[in-house]
């Protein structure tokens, strides 16, 4: 396996240089370093530290943050007139203690070796998505790598935003629910237990709703020990067969329908639709083929499928309006946008406008969805104290009559 070697050398004018590169031995490392007219100086394995490595564990992929970072960054030295060899040298020593500075020395290192850069970052899927490789691929061909470099950032940096933006408006639905939860596991596990031992001294008939509540209690007294280890379990295990294909559709259908929380996903996807879509018609990538692309990337499988059907229907030489029953969840603002881009040859200008008007939706949509959300909180919360109140309540009437009689 391939290790990392720092190394010092000297060029033609007898300027020292250091650096990092990856090779199979220290021998090879120095065939390589001459090959590029260098004076080898001194050549070391790259050490790590074994509580470093440690440190790095499970950290695989890396933050969105850190891919537009380094897209900022590569475009600014690009522009720069600095070659792509070079700049990824450089960015890749702000991430020297992550694997993500380990990937960058890797690309480099293929780079030099005469491999093109969209091959060589295709070999780290976990890195860079399939919508990354085609833009630069497509970037490469034109002569435009700084400019896709900047919109792919700009993409990802939208993306960012949204995904924080729908978090805070789902962090307080989620802390309540959390806490509803708490709550009636600690009155199920502590409280009804004290109840039922003061009604079950009485000779007193319990109506159902108490009778159901006291079962449950006693089931989670007794078996607490196997139901929480359960539901954990089995938390991970719908969560592992939602990324199946087929179940995945059927969920992605289902939210589709459910009331308030269709409607943003919709916009969420149609603005990551037209920002990607733009991504790559920019870097010259052909309409049909970045549908293509596109479909597995919007985030939900039903608005995918129909992204697909519209990509085949333009590959059949189908017109947009032919095309347009396909697309139940485009708006139909959207579809005449798109037409009048295709119409007038500003396809990529008018999937900004969609992208902007999209993003604007969605920023609206999540400032105003705690808002919409708190009367089905309170309605949660109101039965469940109904519920528990009358289920611990009820039997007192009972018992007053027991002792008048």
């Amino acid at each position: 396996m391939p290790n990392l070697y720092r190394y010092k050398v000297r060029d033609k004018s007898g300027d020292l240089i250091s650096g990092v590169v990856r090779g199979e031995s220290e021998a090879s490392v120095e065939i390589y370093l001459e090959s590029l007219e260098f004076m080898p100086i001194k050549i070391s394995v790259e050490r790590k530290s074994s509580f470093s490595q440690l440190f790095k564990l499970g950290r695989g992929k890396p933050r969105l943050e850190d891919l537009i970072l380094v897209n900022r960054k590569l475009s600014t030295l690009y522009r720069a007139g600095i070659p792509i060899v070079k700049s990824l040298e450089i960015v890749s020593e702000q991430y020297e203690d992550s694997p993500f500075g380990d990937v960058l020395l890797a690309v480099r290192d293929d780079i030099e070796r005469g491999e093109l850069l969209s091959a060589s970052i295709a070999k780290h899927p976990r890195f860079f998505s399939t919508i990354y490789v085609s833009s630069v691929r497509a970037a490469e061909a034109s002569g435009k790598l700084d400019v896709v470099l900047e919109s792919l950032a700009d993409a990802m940096e939208q993306e960012a935003i949204t995904r924080e933006e729908i978090g805070k408006a789902l962090r307080y639905p989620v802390m309540v629910v959390v806490a509803i939860a708490i709550a009636v596991a600690i009155l199920m596990t502590f409280v009804v237990p004290k109840f039922m031992e003061f009604y079950s001294s009485y000779d007193a008939e319990l109506p159902m709703p108490t009778q159901i509540i006291i079962a449950i209690s006693s089931l989670f007294s007794s078996m607490w020990y196997i139901i929480f280890p359960a539901m954990i379990g089995a938390g991970y295990a719908l969560t592992r067969l939602i990324k199946r294909p087929e179940m995945r559709r059927i969920v992605d259908s289902f939210l589709l329908k459910v009331p308030i929380l269709s409607s943003l996903l919709v916009k969420t996807s149609l603005s990551r639709f037209s920002h990607i879509l733009s991504v790559l018609i920019a870097s010259g990538t052909p309409l049909i083929q970045s549908l293509d692309i596109v479909k597995d990337a919007v985030g939900n499988v039903i608005i995918g499928s129909e992204v697909g059907k519209l990509g085949s229907g333009l590959r059949e030489g189908k017109t947009l309006d032919e095309c347009r029953h396909h697309m139940q969840h485009f708006p139909k603002i959207a579809i005449s946008l798109i037409h009048v881009g295709l119409e007038s040859g500003t396809l990529e200008l008018t999937l900004s406008e969609i992208s902007r008007y999209f993003d604007r939706e969605v920023r609206y949509m999540s400032s105003r969805l705690t808002s919409l959300l708190e009367p089905f909180l309170i309605a949660i919360m109101g039965g469940m104290v109904l519920v528990l109140a009358l289920a611990i309540f009820l039997p007192m009437w009972n018992l007053i009559s027991i002792f008048k009689g």
